[in-house]
C-alpha cells in the first residue's frame, strides 16, 4: 500500500529485493485469526542474510533545485528474522539495516534501519496478558517536498523514526453476565535527521516530527453470553499525547448497543461524550456529544460490515469497517475513520496495526480466507494520504479500500485512499483544510519456480499549502534464485511529480521533479 507520500510504501522490514526465508512450521500458536488457521508459526527460528546492490540514480538529492544530479549508489545491508513461540510467549522480530554509499559524494553516506517486532506474554491465562510492539523506519517529511523513487532516504526529505508500545491487558468475567477489560498503554516515538540535513524547514511551516510520548487507559465492560439479541459495551478512556510544545488530552465515555434483527442484520447505536483539550487552545471546540447510529451485516466468517454515521466533534462524522473473503484466495477490506491527533500520534496509533500473522511473519492483518497472508500486502508506520509532518494538531478523516488476491502463480493488490486533514492548531501556510487521494496497483507472477517478477504503478494527488501536486510512480523487479541460499535481482523505479504554480512559488523544494533508479543486487542467506 502507498505510504504517506502517496507513492510507494517504505519497506516493511527488508526492501522488496530481499525475501524473508520461509518460517519452519513446527507448532500452531495463538488465536489472532481463529477463523483463518493458516500455516502454523515456528516454535523457534533464527535466520540472517546479507545483501549487496549497485544502483544508478538520476536525482541523488531528490530535489527540484538546480536540475537533476545523477550518481552511482552502492548499498550494503543485512537482515535478521527471529521467531520464538511457546505456550505462553510469542516473539516475532524482523530487522533490516543498510548503508548507502554515493560514488560522487552528491549526498553523505546514509544509514537506514527498519525494524518490526511484536511480543506477547500470557501471564495469567485468559486474564492477564502483556503486549509489546516496536518499530524503526525512515519516514517522508512531505510528499510535496524532497522525495525519491522508491523512498530512497536523502537529507531534508526524510527522518529516521523509532518507537515502541507497551500494553498490558486485564480481563475478568462475572459469570456469563459481563466481561471487564482494562487496558493501559504507554508509547513513545523518537526522531533523528539523516546525515547532511540542514535542520531548517525547507518548506515554510513544515518543521518535521518531534519526540512524542503517548499515555492511554481504557475500561470496557461488555455483555456476556447471557445476552443474545441485545449486546452492549460501556467504554471509558483517557489519552494524552505529549510533545515539547503542547499536551493533547482526550477523555471519552460512550455506550454502544447492538440489536440483532436476525443472524445477519443488526442495528447499532453509539452515544456518549468526548472531551478534547490542548495546552495551546485549538481553533475549534471539539468537545461535545457523540451520537452515531448504523447497522451491521455478518455472513458467517467470510463477510463482516459495520457502518455508523451521526455527530462527533460537533460536526457530521462517519465510521465503518468491511472485511470480505470473496474466495479463499481473495480479500476485500475497507475502512472509514475520524480522529484528532498529531502527526507523531498518528504513527503511534498505526503501530497497533502491526500484527504477527499465523505463519509468524509480521505485517498488516491482511490474511486471506485460506489462512495465508496476502503476498503483496505491505505495512508502513505512516498513514496513507498523510500530508506532511507539520507539527499541527489536526482532524483526520480517512477512507481506505483494498483488494488482494493470490492465484497459483499470480498475485494482485489494488488499493485506493482519500484523506481530508483539518488543521486545528499550529503554524501553517495555505487553507486549513487539505486533501489527498490516490491509488496503487501491484501485480506479481511466479514465472518459474526460481524466477518471479512484480510490477506496480501509483498515482497520488495532494492539495496543500494553497497549491496541488500530482505524483506518478512505476516500479518493477525480477528476482532469480541461484540456490536455496543465494539470489540475484534487478529492479527499476521511476517517480515524477508535477506541481502547480502556486505550490512552486512557496519554496524551491516544492517544484516539479523526477527521479529514476536502476538496481542490480545479490542476496545470500547465512
Amino acid at each position: 500500500m502507498p505510504s504517506a507520500s502517496g507513492i510507494s510504501a517504505p519497506p516493511s522490514a527488508p526492501p522488496a529485493s530481499i525475501v524473508p526465508p520461509p518460517a519452519r512450521a513446527q507448532r500452531r500458536f495463538g488465536t489472532l485469526y481463529p477463523q483463518n488457521q493458516g500455516p502454523p508459526a515456528p516454535e523457534f527460528q533464527l535466520d540472517a542474510s546479507v545483501n549487496f546492490s549497485e544502483s544508478y540514480v538520476t536525482n541523488a538529492a531528490g530535489t527540484s533545485v538546480g536540475g537533476n544530479q545523477p550518481d552511482y549508489l552502492s548499498s550494503l545491508g543485512g537482515n535478521i528474522y527471529m521467531h520464538e513461540h511457546s505456550r505462553r510467549v510469542s516473539l516475532d522480530v524482523s530487522y533490516f539495516g543498510q548503508v548507502d554509499f554515493y560514488a560522487k559524494g552528491s549526498i553523505p553516506t546514509q544509514i537506514n534501519n527498519n525494524l518490526q517486532a511484536v511480543a506477547n506474554l500470557d501471564i495469567i491465562h485468559d486474564h492477564v496478558t502483556l503486549g509489546t510492539r516496536a518499530f524503526a523506519q525512515p519516514i517522508v517529511n512531505s510528499n510535496v517536498g524532497i522525495v525519491t523513487a522508491g523512498d530512497r532516504v536523502v537529507p531534508d526529505g526524510f527522518q529516521n523514526s523509532y518507537g515502541y508500545s507497551v500494553s498490558p491487558d486485564f480481563r475478568f468475567e462475572l459469570g456469563n453476565f459481563l466481561v471487564s477489560e482494562t487496558t493501559p498503554s504507554f508509547s513513545q516515538a523518537f526522531f533523528t535527521n539523516p546525515p547532511g540535513t540542514l535542520n531548517i524547514p525547507v518548506i515554510p511551516g513544515l518543521f518535521g516530527a518531534q519526540d512524542t510520548t503517548s499515555r492511554f487507559l481504557s475500561e470496557r465492560i461488555s455483555s456476556g453470553t447471557d445476552f443474545d439479541r441485545l449486546t452492549w459495551n460501556l467504554v471509558g478512556s483517557v489519552s494524552e499525547t505529549a510533545r515539547t510544545q503542547s499536551l493533547l488530552s482526550e477523555k471519552v465515555g460512550v455506550a454502544n448497543l447492538r440489536y440483532a434483527i436476525d443472524r445477519e442484520f443488526s442495528l447499532i447505536v453509539t452515544g456518549g461524550y468526548d472531551a478534547i483539550s490542548n495546552s495551546i487552545p485549538l481553533s475549534q471546540d471539539l468537545s461535545g456529544p457523540v451520537a452515531l447510529a448504523g447497522f451491521g451485516l455478518t455472513f458467517g466468517q467470510n463477510f463482516s460490515l459495520q457502518v455508523e454515521g451521526g455527530s462527533k466533534y460537533n460536526s457530521p462524522s462517519f465510521l465503518g469497517n468491511l472485511s470480505y473473503n470473496i474466495t479463499p484466495r481473495a480479500l476485500l477490506t475497507a475502512s472509514v475513520d475520524d480522529t484528532v491527533q498529531t502527526p507523531e500520534g498518528q504513527l503511534l496509533n498505526n503501530l497497533t496495526n502491526l500484527t504477527a500473522r499465523p505463519d509468524g511473519s509480521l505485517g498488516s492483518a491482511d490474511v486471506l480466507g485460506n489462512g495465508s497472508p496476502a503476498s503483496l500486502s505491505t505495512y508502513s508506520i505512516q498513514s496513507q494520504g498523510g500530508v506532511g509532518l507539520d507539527q499541527t494538531i489536526s482532524r483526520y478523516q480517512t477512507a481506505i479500500v483494498s483488494f488482494m488476491e493470490d492465484f497459483d502463480r499470480n498475485h494482485a493488490s489494488v488499493s485506493a485512499y482519500a484523506t481530508r486533514k483539518t488543521i486545528l492548531s499550529g503554524v501553517f501556510f495555505g487553507p486549513p483544510k487539505t486533501d489527498s487521494w490516490g491509488a496503487i496497483v501491484s501485480l506479481g507472477r511466479d514465472l518459474t519456480p526460481l524466477l518471479n517478477g512484480t510490477i506496480s504503478g501509483s498515482y497520488g494527488r495532494d492539495n496543500q499549502f494553497g497549491g496541488d501536486a500530482a505524483t506518478y510512480a512505476l516500479q518493477g523487479r525480477l528476482s532469480y534464485s541461484l540456490s536455496r541460499q543465494t539470489g540475484i535481482y534487478a529492479s527499476v523505479q521511476y517517480l515524477e511529480r508535477s506541481s502547480s504554480a502556486s505550490l512552486q512559488s512557496l519554496s524551491p523544494f516544492t517544484g516539479s521533479l523526477s527521479d529514476f533508479r536502476a538496481t542490480i543486487g545479490l542476496s545470500h542467506q547465512l
